[in-house]
């Protein structure tokens, strides 16, 4: 009766150590089909209940009992040149796996009951935080396909993305936007030519330089992050390029660019997933009229509060009258996202300005817009001084 309870060790590996595919930087309990939060307060400027919810959640937050979870490395950025971190990565995986094999094989001789019972906590688990990855397993030929079928990135976007595999810890340069999504969004830029663009959560610049490639001369890129190592490799790697940098904690810089009276055509939003609510309305309140946003980690999510606050946005983007939304199963995930909020298309065009002739942004949000002759003006001229300028 015994074997038949005995999964192979090759089989339970297979199950339970999917560690070098999955980096869970916060591994939570196994939260038995927790609930997703529902509603979103925040849609309408209040304080969202899932922000108490994740803090809670955060607290409580461990490893599943036994398991030994690799340990993330610090915000570290090492010199051109260095030994792949990739590869490092692979390697340390590895004799975590050979651990954890044989401490999972110690425990099958000398307690089933437990055995069984990691197995099955594991498998919750994944069903809580993984669940949507488990489900749209990438098609490699398709995503090859796609990849190919698209204009090749440039000499900068593909430095940028050697260089955060290269010289950042795997288990954080993991994180990095996809090249699907990066030409995405390439292109997205090039069809919106905004004046003034908004990355928030830039991380190492890869997402930047996508944008930044596809700007139309004379525009500007203002990056935010939080964590000032990834500032410094991101504005080494955009060094002399239409890219600025801001450092610190985004919706206290979003709340400053709003009393600056700062206006932006373009919004890339890719941060920690418990704040995106809070920065989509930020993000919202910058942007003018018809603008874009574009947001990131819509599908895929590797923790519990991560999940719990995108399901919270899938329920109110499609029902927000503010914007017109969809979603594209591009990578993790990706919404786009059209401000229809002023916007009268019966009426004649208007020319909301993000940034002055002599370049100056502030306190254009008060302004009201360019309409008629005025608005065609203003699109002509821009046209014109788009093709004097050097570029970047």
């Amino acid at each position: 009766g015994e074997v038949s309870l005995l999964l192979p060790m090759s089989m339970l590996t297979a199950l339970l150590l999917p560690a070098a595919s999955y980096v869970l930087q916060r591994a939570g309990p196994p939260l038995l089909r927790s609930p997703p939060v529902r509603g979103f307060a925040a849609a309408r400027g209040a304080r969202p209940a899932m922000a108490e919810a994740a803090e809670e959640k955060r607290a409580t937050a461990d490893v599943i009992p036994g398991m030994v979870a690799m340990e993330a490395s610090p915000a570290t950025v090492r010199a051109p040149g260095c030994p792949s971190c990739e590869v490092e990565w692979v390697a340390k995986s590895k004799d975590v796996e050979g651990t954890e094999a044989e401490r999972l094989a110690a425990l099958r001789g000398s307690d089933m009951a437990a055995y069984i019972g990691e197995i099955w906590e594991y498998g919750q688990h994944m069903n809580d935080t993984q669940r949507q990855e488990l489900a749209l397993t990438p098609d490699m030929e398709c995503r090859r396909f796609v990849i190919d079928a698209s204009t090749p990135p440039t000499p900068l976007m593909e430095a940028v993305y050697n260089a955060t595999m290269v010289r950042v810890p795997y288990e954080q340069a993991c994180y990095v936007c996809g090249p699907e999504q990066a030409m995405l969004l390439r292109t997205l830029v090039a069809i919106a030519r905004p004046r003034q663009a908004l990355d928030i959560g830039c991380f190492t610049g890869y997402a930047s330089s996508a944008i930044v490639d596809a700007l139309p001369r004379s525009a500007q890129l203002t990056c935010l992050e939080v964590e000032p190592t990834w500032t410094g490799l991101a504005s080494e790697l955009l060094e002399g390029r239409a890219a600025s940098f801001e450092t610190g904690p985004a919706i206290e810089t979003l709340r400053r660019f709003e009393e600056e009276g700062r206006r932006f055509d373009f919004v890339s939003l890719d941060a920690d997933k418990p704040m995106h609510g809070e920065y989509y309305n930020a993000s919202l309140r910058l942007l003018r009229p018809g603008g874009v946003l574009v947001m990131f980690g819509m599908l895929l999510f590797p923790t519990v509060e991560d999940q719990q606050a995108m399901e919270a946005l899938h329920e109110v983007l499609p029902n927000d009258t503010r914007v017109s939304t969809a979603q594209l199963p591009v990578g993790c995930g990706i919404q786009l996202i059209v401000k229809t909020e002023e916007v009268d298309p019966a009426a004649p065009p208007l020319h909301y300005a993000s940034q002055r002739a002599d370049g100056s942004v502030g306190g254009l949000a008060s302004q009201p817009p360019a309409d008629g002759d005025a608005a065609q003006l203003e699109r002509t001229r821009r046209v014109i001084l788009q093709l004097r300028e050097p570029r970047g």
